[in-house]
């Protein structure tokens, strides 16, 4: 009996070994597969942010289409990532041998929950989702423990959601190929077990870049093939998450316009029960009725929820000429020698310049022109943004749009606003939509010009400023909030806080330059998302950091916080305030701004009359 107990616990610490995929590059993660971790491997995960482990970081390269298709593991700070990986780890270790379904994904698979055993009470399921996770978490997890020693009967799989936070630098495709990446896993370490793939779900609204690549990626698997494996099938939710033109069934998700309600598990399990039934009663599941996603032509709503939207076009600037030259002298010295940006100034642009921005704004970023990945120089040098994959590029367009109506109103400017989405939502911008209730019962009377773009962060801020944006003006009092679109690439691409923060002064002191007798109100940046974790904890620490720069020193700087107004007393973000419960603000929230920026633009506008 204690030589029994002597092997059953040497089999219980024994390391489990997964055997890993030739993968297309070999990063310098000292343990690439088993459970448990060592000490080494642990550190590495623990210790080192995800950006930091990315393929290609190991020889300070930004290789960025490879990110998807490499394991690596995910990261929310500390190991709580980690944690959440053991638990399933756990979960798998007592459930060893035969389940009937595995259950594989991010947050939209671990929040099946009770709708799971709804649908299929009969079926042994083991569901290891983790929220937040892309293709390379789950490789990563895959080839760690997380599925050794079962053997599922059948396996389903949505992945790629988190994917589409960087497919402004990895591309669609790369994203796909993170997909079929998973497959191959699964298949390798489970070859009898049947794969039902479900592409990945409607997000947000048409025109919003999510929602677009989410349709680019679904339509790049398509190629690939998947359903090549005779007992494979994919299936198309599209068009049963969707109405006619496009938007989704709101009925279908949690205010979030991400997560599924529970009418949206009944319309996904309905989806999977004809294939899962015919699978488990031996006959050969029917061919999935894949439902194609083709974009549509509805056209994208006048203020999109990330404010992106592919296919906006509105006129140019004709006939405008503004000459301005560089004010400042930005930290990555090619960028000021003409080296990356062909035209570093002024407007219109050159025929070479209108080719340069046009380009994916990933191969644009400092850096990258020597093949390194320099993320604290990305928010201190200007960029251009890149909206949609066309053949010109709507966010110059609408760059265009905010000159002409500056330009317009020339003379006699009281209030100018300067931002991103958060901005724009106050109207009377290039979107033409009328300034909101807010703005008209606090500043109806006052002469008011909004240059806010959605999406912005504080390179695109300083690359209109630099091409015209406030060519010739002098308003009363410019108003300025970025850096919230700044603070994921603190949490996920190893941006400096710093850097950013340093991002925003340069914002204030361009601004100073070009409008010397204005007065400059800098909002902090609201609380977003949760503000005790993730790109929400990135939000606090860089309005923080913020304070060391003192920028109230300058007389006609005014720096003005907001968030004990945003917040409850437990630091939780005030959700009535924001019209999507996280980031962006509602009736509400830009009343409650207006009636504090009021009395501070009311003082500016008077000093500047005396």
């Amino acid at each position: 009996m204690k030589h029994t107990l002597m092997l059953l616990t040497a089999q219980l610490l024994a390391p489990l070994v997964a055997h890993a995929l030739d993968y297309p590059h070999s990063t310098a993660e000292p343990q690439k597969t088993g459970w448990p971790l060592t000490a080494e491997e642990r550190a590495y995960v623990v210790e080192k942010p995800e950006h930091d482990r990315r393929p290609g970081r190991e020889s300070n390269k930004h290789l960025p289409k490879l990110w998807p298709q490499v394991p690596s593991a995910g990261h929310f700070g500390g190991d709580a990532w980690l944690k959440l990986h053991e638990a399933h780890v756990k979960t798998v270790q007592a459930n060893q041998g035969p389940i009937d379904v595995l259950l594989v994904g991010d947050s939209i698979t671990i929040q099946w929950g009770d709708s799971w055993k709804k649908h299929f009470p009969d079926r042994k399921a083991v569901n290891i989702g983790i929220g937040g996770d892309k293709t390379q978490n789950v490789l990563w997890r895959l080839d760690h423990g997380s599925v050794e020693g079962l053997q599922p009967k059948a396996i389903v799989l949505m992945i790629g959601n988190n994917n589409m936070f960087f497919t402004p630098e990895t591309g669609i495709e790369a994203a796909a190929l993170g997909i079929q990446m998973c497959v191959k896993n699964l298949r390798e370490k489970f070859p009898a077990a049947a794969i039902i793939v479900a592409k990945i779900l409607p997000a947000h609204a048409p025109g919003n870049r999510f929602y677009e690549d989410i349709k680019k990626t679904n339509l790049a698997l398509d190629p690939l093939k998947l359903d090549s494996d005779p007992n494979l099938r994919v299936i198309d939710l599209w068009s049963d998450f969707t109405n006619a033109d496009g938007t989704i069934k709101k009925d279908l998700f949690k205010p979030d316009n991400i997560h599924l309600s529970p009418a949206g598990y009944a319309v996904y399990a309905e989806r999977l029960k004809p294939l899962l039934e015919a699978f488990f009663s031996g006959k050969p599941m029917p061919a999935a009725a894949t439902k194609p996603s083709k974009p549509n032509a509805a056209s994208a709503p006048k203020k999109p929820a990330e404010s992106k939207p592919a296919d906006a076009a509105p006129k140019a600037a004709s006939g405008i000429v503004l000459p301005s030259k560089p004010v400042l002298t930005y930290a990555y010295a090619p960028y000021n020698e003409g080296k990356l940006d062909p035209q570093i100034t002024g407007w219109p642009l050159s025929a070479e310049e209108v080719a340069w921005v046009t380009k994916g704004e990933y191969t644009r970023k400092p850096g990258h022109d020597a093949q390194k990945h320099l993320p604290e120089m990305w928010p201190i040098t200007p960029t251009a943004p890149r909206w949609g994959e066309g053949e010109t590029n709507p966010w110059i367009e609408h760059h265009a749009q905010c000159i002409e109506k500056v330009q317009a109103m020339k003379d006699g400017i009281d209030i100018m606003l300067i931002g991103d989405s958060i901005t724009q939502g106050w109207g009377g911008g290039w979107d033409g939509a009328p300034f909101n209730a807010a703005w008209q019962k606090h500043f109806g009377e006052k002469k008011t010009v909004n240059l806010g773009i959605g999406g912005d962060r504080t390179e695109a801020v300083l690359w209109r400023l630099d091409h015209g944006a406030v060519h010739g003006v002098s308003p009363k009092a410019i108003v300025l909030m970025i850096g919230v679109n700044n603070a994921n690439g603190v949490q996920a691409n190893g941006v400096p806080v710093s850097a950013a923060v340093e991002g925003i002064r340069l914002c204030v002191a361009n601004l100073r330059h070009r409008c010397p007798e204005s007065r400059i109100v800098l909002v902090k940046i609201l609380p977003a998302f949760d503000p005790a974790k993730e790109v929400g904890a990135k939000v606090r620490e860089m309005n923080a950091a913020l304070d060391a720069l003192k920028l109230e020193s300058d007389a006609k700087v005014r720096v003005l916080d907001l968030w004990a107004d945003f917040t409850n007393a437990d630091s939780t973000i005030k959700t009535a305030l924001y019209s999507d419960g996280h980031l962006h603000l509602g009736p509400a929230g830009y009343e409650l701004f207006a009636s504090k920026l009021k009395p501070v633009v009311a003082k500016m506008l008077e000093a500047a009359s005396q």
